[in-house]
């Protein structure tokens, strides 16, 4: 029998990843191996997840061969011309079938670590209430921490698994596919609950032990809009100084989360630079700031994206609906993967400032740089660099 194509498994995350991992078909040839219940259909299944999360279980690519009744594509594993949702760049395809049912496998992570496991029931569903209710019975604590804000509006649950013997992860579980049912499951391992695409997240809550009036979504803001708000609030006012100090910057209401140690002079730097550093978390998608300046002053803001997120975001924009206005400076130098270009911000509620915008593309994925120049200068012209209207700058 041959390796199915991995969209077969897209239905366990969302559709963005269905066309993301369209790049994972491959044909092997090999035989199907086969776990056979004991118990329900549903134990023979969470033998697969506790492996998974096992304090031993070794998180690489040749260590996934450890999971019991899994068959695996040859190594090494796909590197992928676009990164997933969940930040895996690389994949490695699996088949099983478990208590008689077909079960599609992909493994994904880094080029060294496997950070998350989708399975895809092909037949008959296990279940979601018989797995949670196996998973408890195998002393791992499953609790339900993000579902579906209103009935038919998402598919999927979330649980955070914790036990004595296991890794903290979550498990996704998901029952429809654009409301046809089916069955697949998601194991992430760590801390930190899987993200959610931008669009997902007025449907989703992490309330879902409140009644449906009570419960609130994720998030009504989208990120980019979020972080917009940090950058307006991080412009000098036009009736107050015209750049601030350091205890005057961890004062604004930004959200920014900032270290004990405060501001400090950069050792990197020749010249008597100083330097602040924070990190701030907008509906799961995490950016993080260094502030540049002198002792008494700040003068640089750079927010740097700590992932890959879906095309089609406008932070420009956003500014331009709360009334700044947005004028094209600089083009960077010509790159296929990249795009930085600098812009005047002006409004008149605020002074002028300089804004840089870098954005690399990774597909249909994008990881998004800003760097503010709250002294309204423009760093050294490279000679690459185009004027508005020369060599495609607009």
């Amino acid at each position: 029998m041959l390796f199915r194509p991995v969209r077969k498994i897209a239905g366990i995350v969302r559709a963005k990843l269905f066309r993301a991992t369209l790049l994972l078909v491959c044909a092997y040839p090999f035989l199907q191996p086969s776990l056979h219940a004991v118990g329900g259909p549903e134990e023979e299944l969470i033998k697969v997840m506790r492996a998974f999360y096992a304090r031993g279980f070794v998180t690489d690519w040749q260590g996934v061969e450890k999971l019991p009744g899994v068959r695996w594509a040859p190594l090494p594993p796909t590197e992928l011309q676009t990164c997933l949702p969940d930040g895996g760049c690389y994949a490695r395809q699996g088949v099983a079938v478990v208590a008689g049912r077909n079960i599609a496998v992909v493994a994904s992570g880094a080029r060294t670590i496997v950070t998350n496991l989708f399975l895809r029931n092909m037949t008959a569903p296990f279940g979601e209430s018989a797995i949670v209710t196996a998973l408890q019975g195998a002393a791992v604590t499953a609790e339900l921490v993000r579902c579906p804000l209103e009935k038919g509006k998402g598919s999927t649950n979330w649980y955070r698994l914790t036990g004595a013997n296991s890794n903290p992860g979550y498990l996704s579980i998901q029952t429809s596919c654009n409301g046809t049912a089916c069955e697949g499951f998601v194991l992430t391992l760590g801390e930190k609950s899987p993200p959610l695409e931008a669009n997902q997240l007025r449907l989703y809550t992490e309330q879902c032990s409140a009644s449906g009036v009570d419960r609130k979504p994720i998030s009504s803001v989208l990120p980019h809009v979020q972080l917009a708000r940090t950058l307006v609030t991080l412009l000098p006012q036009a009736a107050g100084p015209a750049l601030y100090d350091w205890q005057a910057l961890v004062a604004l209401p930004t959200g920014i989360v900032w270290p004990t140690d405060g501001a400090k002079r950069d050792i990197s730097a020749k010249s008597d630079a100083w330097i602040h550093q924070g990190q701030a978390d907008y509906s799961g998608r995490a950016f993080y700031f260094v502030f540049g300046g002198s002792p008494a002053q700040v003068k640089t803001v750079q927010a740097n994206e700590g992932g890959l997120h879906a095309r089609g975001e406008d932070l420009l924009g956003v500014l331009r609906s709360q009334r700044f206005t947005v004028q094209l400076v600089r083009c960077g130098p010509v790159y296929t993967e990249s795009a930085n270009s600098w812009y005047r911000v002006t409004s008149s509620a605020t002074r002028p400032v300089m804004l840089q915008q870098s954005i690399r593309m990774d597909g249909n994925r994008v990881q998004d740089s800003y760097e503010l120049r709250l002294d309204s200068t423009l760093p050294v012209r490279d000679p690459r660099d185009r004027d508005p209207g020369a060599n495609g700058c607009r």
